[in-house]
């Protein structure tokens, strides 16, 4: 699947769980992105936003040496934009 059709299938995500004949109580979407420069600018331009204002503050939270650094950064869409 190329770039256009990921951003196709997470706009059909997107609005999906907002539809009205969804009942899952959903109001957010959260991933875990490889911590690389192409898939994190991909899910920012996406409408993503990181859970920890820095690497630093998500090793901490997430008990990870800092010196080892995150493999993954934590993101989340919040679905009430789209309403």
């Amino acid at each position: 699947m190329g770039e256009a059709g990921s951003y196709k299938l997470l706009d059909y995500i997107k609005h999906w769980f907002v539809d009205p004949n969804n009942k899952t109580g959903c109001r957010y979407l959260v991933i875990d992105a490889d911590n690389q420069p192409v898939p994190l600018a991909f899910y920012e331009a996406n409408g993503f936003k990181y859970m920890f204002s820095s690497e630093l503050q998500e090793c901490e939270y997430r008990n990870i040496d800092k010196s080892i650094g995150l493999k993954t950064r934590m993101m989340y869409f919040d679905l009430m934009l789209l309403n």
